[in-house]
C-alpha cells in the first residue's frame, strides 16, 4: 500500500574537518539532501537510527571513529527491520597514495592518516553484504568520490555469496576533485522535480542523467552490482515527482488529463480543469457540447482529445475483461516494449506502466506518421492477444474493433503480428558436435524444425575438415533448408549454430559464405553443441541450467548478467567452486578478452546458459555493461543487429563487441530432444573435482 511505512532507511552524514577548508554549504547540502530523501512522497525514507537519534549528522566534533559507529548503528537497525538502506556521505575525502580507495575524512582526520579517517567502500560492502538488509544505495559528495565503490571481490566473495545489492551515485570520478557540494544540492533539485517522461519510479541511470546535465567541472558517476537474481523490485532512488499517477480505479491516464486540459482550456478559457471528462459517458457529453463551438483549429484539437479519450477508455475496459487473469504486469511490458521498438521510440529505462498508463501512453503519444491512435492501440492490443494466446477470431475482439471504429486497424495489427510470428515458425539448427576433437569436423548436422517440431533431417559432409569446408556444409544446409521454406511458403530467418568451445571462441559463423555474409539475410544465433552430447556431469547440472534459462526470460527489468573480471576467472579451481555453490544465479559474462580459452568456456557454459564475452583487446570495461539495458528484451537478435550495423559501416551500440552463447530454453528443449546417444568422456572442467 502506498501510506505502508515503506522499509527504507536513510542516513545522513556530513563531517566538517579541522585540517582541511571548511567547506560553507555543507550543513546546508546535507539537510537539503535528506529533506528529500525523508519526504513520503519522493525518497520514501524513514530515519536510519534507532531511539529517536537524529539521521541528518553535521558537524564541525564529528570525529571518525564517531562517524564509523553511526553508519554501523545504521546497518544493525536496518537489519532487524530488514529495511534497504540509503547512505549519503558528504564533506572531505581522499585516496592515499597510489590507490582509489576512498576515505571520508571526520573532524580529527588528515590526509596522510588512513586510521583516522573512514574507508568507505569498506562499510559499504559490509552493509550489502548484512543478509538482513535487501539492498544499499549510496549518494557519495566527496572530492574522489568514485573511490567509493568496494572490490567487487568484497561482494562476490561476502557473506551472501554475491547475492548483495548495491547501487552508487557519486559525485566525482576517484582522480577528481569536488566543489562546493555542488552535486548534492542539484541532486536534491532533480528529485524535487522529477523527470519528466519516466516512470513512477527513478533509478539510477534516470537520476544519473539529468544530473550531469547540471553539474559542471565533475564527472557525476555510478556504479551497481546486483547479485540477487531472486530480488523482488529493483533499485529506485526516489519517486518520479514528474509522474502523474492514475487515481485507483480511474481509466484516464495522466497524458490524457494533460491533453484534454490544454486543448478544452485553449477553446473555452472558463472550463474548470476538475470537470475535465474522465470515463467514457462524460467523454460522450464532452463531444456534444463541443458541437456548440463554431469550427476551429482549437476545437478540432479538443474532439481529438475526447476521441482520443474514448478510444483509451473503452480500451482499457476491453481488455481488462477480455484478459482477465491472463492480464499481467510482464505481458503488459512486453506489450508495450514490442510497440515501441516497432515505432523504433524506446524509452531510455523500463516503463513501470499498469494498463491505463501504457494506453493513455499509446493513445496520446503515438507517431505523427499515423492519422490517429488506433494503429498504435491496435497492434498493442493484438501483442497482448497474441503474448496470451487469445483467439484473434474471437467476436469479443471484434467488437471492440467496431466500438472504436478500428476494424481496418486491428485487421493491419493481426495481419503484422502473425506475420512476424510466421517468420518465426520455421528455424534451421546446425550442428559441429560429431567432432571428437572439438575442432573442424567432417561433416555437419541439420535439423529443419517448424513450430519448434522436427519437419526433416540431414547430414552434409563437409568437403575439407578446416573452416572452409565446414562453411561449405553450413551453406548447404542452408540451401536444403531453403528448398523446404520455398514449398512451405514459410520464410526461413533462424538459423541456430552450435559448436564445441574451441570454435566458438574464434569462429563467427554469421559471416560465413562468398557472395553474401550469412548473417546479412538470417539471424545466426551461436549455441554449445556438448549440449548435444551431454556427459553424466552435464546432465546433472542439466535442471539447474534450465531454472536460470527460465529466469533470464523472465527478468524484464534490469539486465540480468554476473559480470566476472580477469581476476575473477584467474583461479579456475575457485571458479569452479563458486560455479558449484550457485553463486552465479543469472547469465555470466566477461568483462575481459585475455586469458579466454577452451577450459573457461567449457566451465562456464556447464553452468550458464547464456555466457557473453568481448572479443576485442580493449575488452567490455563496467562503463560499456549499460548499452546493454535497452535492448536485452531483444537479445540475440539485437546483437544480430549490431554485426549487421557494423558491417553496412553505420553507428553501433556498444555491445557490438560482444560474442554470445544463447542457450535460450527452446535450444535446451531441442537438445533433450535430438541429442545424440554417445557420450563423450567426463572433462575435468564439467566436473566436480
Amino acid at each position: 500500500m502506498r501510506n505502508a511505512p515503506p522499509r527504507r532507511h536513510v542516513l545522513v552524514v556530513a563531517p566538517q574537518c579541522r585540517s582541511m577548508e571548511k567547506l560553507d554549504r555543507l550543513e546546508e547540502a546535507a539537510t537539503d539532501l535528506y529533506d528529500v530523501l525523508a519526504d513520503d512522497d519522493l525518497g520514501a525514507c524513514r530515519p536510519g537510527l534507532p531511539d529517536d537519534r537524529p539521521s541528518l549528522v553535521t558537524g564541525h566534533n564529528l570525529t571518525s571513529h564517531e562517524i564509523r559507529a553511526l553508519i554501523e548503528d545504521a546497518i544493525e537497525h536496518a537489519a532487524k527491520r530488514n529495511a534497504s538502506l540509503f547512505l549519503a556521505l558528504l564533506g572531505h575525502g581522499f585516496v592515499p597514495g597510489t590507490t582509489t580507495t576512498l576515505y571520508l575524512m571526520g573532524s580529527d582526520s588528515r590526509e596522510d592518516r588512513t586510521e583516522r579517517a573512514v574507508n568507505v567502500g569498506e562499510l559499504l560492502a559490509g552493509a550489502a553484504n548484512h543478509g538482513a538488509i535487501p539492498s544499499v544505495l549510496g549518494i557519495i559528495d566527496t572530492c574522489h568520490a568514485a573511490g567509493a565503490s568496494p572490490p567487487r571481490e568484497d561482494l562476490a566473495a561476502g557473506m551472501r555469496n554475491g547475492r548483495s545489492r548495491l547501487s552508487l551515485l557519486m559525485g566525482s570520478l576517484a582522480g577528481e576533485e569536488g566543489s562546493g557540494l555542488t552535486f548534492s544540492r542539484e541532486l536534491a533539485r532533480v528529485i524535487r522535480k522529477g523527470v519528466s517522461g519516466s516512470g513512477a519510479l527513478l533509478g539510477l541511470r534516470e537520476v544519473r542523467q539529468s544530473v550531469r546535465g547540471l553539474v559542471v567541472g565533475q564527472n557525476v558517476s555510478s556504479w551497481e552490482h546486483d547479485g540477487d537474481g531472486l530480488a523482488r523490485g529493483w533499485l529506485w532512488i526516489t519517486r518520479n515527482a514528474s509522474h502523474h499517477h492514475v487515481f485507483p480505479g480511474g481509466l484516464c491516464g495522466p497524458l490524457a488529463r494533460e491533453e484534454l486540459t490544454a486543448a478544452l482550456g485553449a477553446l473555452d478559457p472558463e472550463a474548470s480543469a476538475t470537470a475535465l471528462p474522465s470515463d467514457a459517458q462524460s467523454a460522450l457529453e464532452c463531444q456534444e457540447r463541443l458541437k456548440d463551438f463554431p469550427d476551429s483549429v482549437a476545437r478540432r484539437r479538443a474532439e481529438r482529445a475526447v476521441r482520443s479519450l474514448l478510444i483509451a477508455v473503452h480500451t482499457v475496459k476491453f481488455i481488462r475483461s477480455w484478459l482477465g487473469s491472463d492480464l499481467t504486469t510482464a505481458r503488459l511490458r512486453r506489450a508495450l516494449h514490442t510497440q515501441l521498438a516497432w515505432e523504433r521510440r524506446l524509452p531510455s529505462s523500463v516503463l513501470e506502466l499498469s494498463e491505463v498508463e501504457a494506453v493513455d501512453r499509446l493513445a496520446f503519444d503515438h507517431p505523427r506518421a499515423d492519422p490517429d491512435c488506433r494503429p498504435s492501440v491496435a497492434r498493442f492490443v493484438a501483442l497482448l492477444a497474441q503474448d496470451a494466446r487469445k483467439d484473434f477470431h474471437d467476436e469479443a475482439l471484434a467488437r471492440w474493433a467496431l466500438l472504436i471504429d478500428a476494424q481496418r486497424a486491428l485487421n493491419d495489427a493481426v495481419e503484422d503480428v502473425t506475420g512476424r510470428q510466421r517468420v518465426r515458425r520455421l528455424k534451421l539448427a546446425v550442428s559441429l558436435h560429431s567432432s571428437l576433437t572439438g575442432d573442424w569436423p567432417e561433416e555437419v548436422g541439420a535439423w529443419l524444425l517448424k513450430d519448434g517440431g522436427l519437419l526433416h533431417r540431414e547430414d552434409f559432409r563437409c568437403p575439407t575438415v578446416d573452416r572452409n569446408g565446414t562453411e561449405s556444409a553450413v551453406m548447404a544446409a542452408v540451401r536444403w533448408a531453403e528448398t523446404y521454406a520455398a514449398a512451405l511458403d514459410i520464410k526461413l530467418k533462424r538459423i541456430d549454430v552450435a559448436a564445441p568451445s574451441r570454435l566458438l571462441r574464434t569462429w563467427r559463423p554469421e559471416e560465413a559464405g562468398v557472395a553474401q555474409r550469412l548473417g546479412v539475410t538470417y539471424d545466426v544465433v551461436m549455441h554449445w553443441s556438448r549440449r548435444l552430447t551431454p556427459d553424466l556431469v552435464l546432465q546433472e547440472i542439466e535442471p539447474t541450467v534450465r531454472d536460470k534459462s527460465e529466469a533470464i526470460a523472465a527478468c524484464d527489468v534490469g539486465v540480468p548478467v554476473d559480470w566476472l573480471a580477469e581476476q575473477d576467472t584467474g583461479e579456475r579451481q575457485v571458479l569452479r567452486g563458486h560455479l558449484r555453490n550457485g553463486r552465479y544465479a543469472r547469465a555470466i559474462g566477461l568483462t575481459h578478452h585475455t586469458g579466454v580459452d577452451d577450459d573457461l568456456l567449457d566451465m562456464l557454459l556447464a553452468y550458464t546458459p547464456v555466457l557473453l564475452w568481448p572479443h576485442t583487446a580493449a575488452g567490455f570495461p563496467e562503463a560499456r555493461h549499460g548499452s546493454l539495458e535497452h535492448d536485452w528484451r531483444d537479445m540475440p537478435e539485437a546483437l544480430v543487429r549490431a554485426y549487421q550495423c557494423r558491417w553496412r559501416e553505420e553507428a553501433v551500440k556498444d555491445f557490438v563487441d560482444l560474442r554470445a552463447v544463447w542457450d535460450d530454453h527452446e535450444w535446451l528443449r531441442f537438445c533433450r530432444l535430438f541429442r545424440t546417444a554417445i557420450l563423450p568422456a567426463q572433462t575435468p572442467d564439467e566436473g566436480t573435482s
